[in-house]
């Protein structure tokens, strides 16, 4: 974290939420990589506009797990895509705002999958950004945290959205990525958690209230 002020402050604002300032291009801090930025492969950007804001650097074994991760949901699902958000700058420093964590290339952001509400796989999340689309609980009983808390107030889509979260591909990238030694911890909402079959997982976590949600992103930390 930065200066204490600064870090209070932080924890008030969304810990996985885009920005559309430009990053200043850099040389790259020791042991950090670029993430692949083409339109091809199964591991990619939402947006190229990631990777245009330089927000797209990991570690080398990071770099490694996804690419792997993205290879085995591949095999199962073909001509799925593990798409990605915000990752890090290439300075190195955490934290990298307006994450309370991210910027030391040990951390990511990935989308969900989604399938139309009759079950057809979408390429893509419906949000340009990959944020935003949020899965809200089947039931208000599983929803941990109330509306006020934090940045959870975002609000859940409207009931009538033409799509809805695809549940089988988000549980198989989620499954490789916590069977990699180098995968340290992935944040999801506790509902999702329960219902994509991670309830005695102890890498699958909460994140918290005080923080963004995460039944629209998976984050993950890695070693």
């Amino acid at each position: 974290m930065r200066l204490a002020a600064a870090a209070a402050a932080a924890g008030l604002v969304a810990a996985c939420q885009p920005v559309t300032t430009t990053e200043p291009v850099a040389r790259p801090a020791p042991g950090l990589v670029a993430l692949p930025c083409e339109a091809r492969g199964a591991l990619r950007p939402v947006s190229t506009s990631y990777c245009a804001r330089h927000r797209h650097y990991v570690t080398e074994p990071a770099l490694a797990a996804l690419s792997d991760a993205a290879a085995g949901v591949a095999r199962r699902h073909p001509g799925a895509v593990v798409l990605f958000m915000e990752a890090s700058w290439p300075r190195g420093e955490k934290p990298m705002p307006p994450h309370v964590s991210h910027g030391d290339g040990r951390q990511i952001d990935l989308a969900l999958f989604y399938a139309t509400r009759d079950g057809r796989p979408l390429a893509s999340p419906p949000t340009a950004s990959g944020y935003g689309a949020f899965e809200p609980p089947s039931r208000e009983a599983e929803r941990v945290c109330v509306p006020d808390s934090g940045h959870h107030d975002r609000p859940d889509p409207p009931a009538g959205r033409g799509w809805r979260l695809d549940d089988e591909r988000t549980a198989e990238l989620i499954r490789m990525l916590s069977a990699d030694s180098r995968v340290r911890r992935i944040f999801v909402e506790p509902h999702l958690k329960q219902r994509l079959g991670f309830g005695g997982d102890p890498k699958v976590r909460f994140a918290g209230c005080a923080v963004a949600r995460h039944d629209d992103h998976i984050h993950i930390d890695f070693h």
